[in-house]
């Protein structure tokens, strides 16, 4: 299970919030860019991040007012008593994902699939261990799925952009927001839900998904036999 964090675990998109607070004046350019498809998410992050001057300390206490969706814990517990292998795969930052996680009481952290940032002189540096060179996604999701689903069939959380191409591949999808949007429009197999309690109560009921319905190959390949992630603009 893949399941997003900016808008999904948490109500609210924390980089946006981030960079609405502390970023200088621009920031809005490239978040234009990206909204209209003209720039990939990695490059949009590069531009805004580098105009934020504050330390990562100052940053992580400004997150401190967000809240993940108590629930979150509740659906945590009842995939691994399930046995049913989760992680966290955002195009955000994995520092602000964990900070929320402990301050929700997380004391044995999931797997989190996410960019990094660091404290660089007095500068904020990105890293993307997870991009893919032929995605414009920070995370490159797909990428990251593929691998870690070892060829099982993948269910998706999530709400925006970030996961539409992982929603293509996915046996199923459960879905916030844009994501419920995109979902119909494309036909694919998809409940919205409020909160993580909508998503436990369907999972204990026995939520028959179908993975034949979805590919449990979740990459597309070139002619040279590279990965393609096949972001949806």
């Amino acid at each position: 299970m893949a399941i997003d964090f900016d808008g999904t675990i948490v109500d609210q998109d924390i980089t946006d919030a981030v960079i609405q607070q502390f970023s200088r004046p621009g920031w809005e350019i490239p978040e234009r860019l990206w909204e209209s498809g003209q720039m990939g998410s990695r490059e949009c992050l590069e531009i805004q991040m580098s105009l934020i001057h504050e330390p990562v300390a100052d940053v992580l206490q400004f997150i401190d007012r967000f809240k993940i969706d108590p629930n979150f814990i509740g659906i945590a517990d009842l995939l691994n008593e399930m046995g049913i292998p989760f992680a966290i795969v955002s195009d955000g930052f994995k520092v602000f994902i964990e900070r929320l996680l402990v301050n929700a009481g997380f004391k044995e952290m999931p797997p989190v699939y996410a960019n990094g940032l660091i404290q660089q002189r007095s500068r904020l540096k990105l890293v993307f261990p997870y991009a893919n060179r032929q995605c414009p996604s920070g995370t490159c999701k797909c990428t990251v799925t593929n691998n870690v689903s070892e060829g099982r069939s993948v269910i998706l959380i999530g709400d925006g952009r970030s996961d539409y191409c992982l929603a293509q591949k996915a046996a199923f999808i459960f879905s916030k927001g844009k994501l419920g949007r995109f979902c119909a429009a494309q036909n694919l197999r998809f409940r919205p839900f409020d909160d993580f309690s909508d998503v436990a109560k369907l999972i204990r009921e026995g939520l028959e998904i179908v993975s034949a319905s979805g590919s449990s190959n979740l990459m597309n390949r070139d002619e040279d036999g590279q990965p393609i992630c096949n972001l949806v603009h």
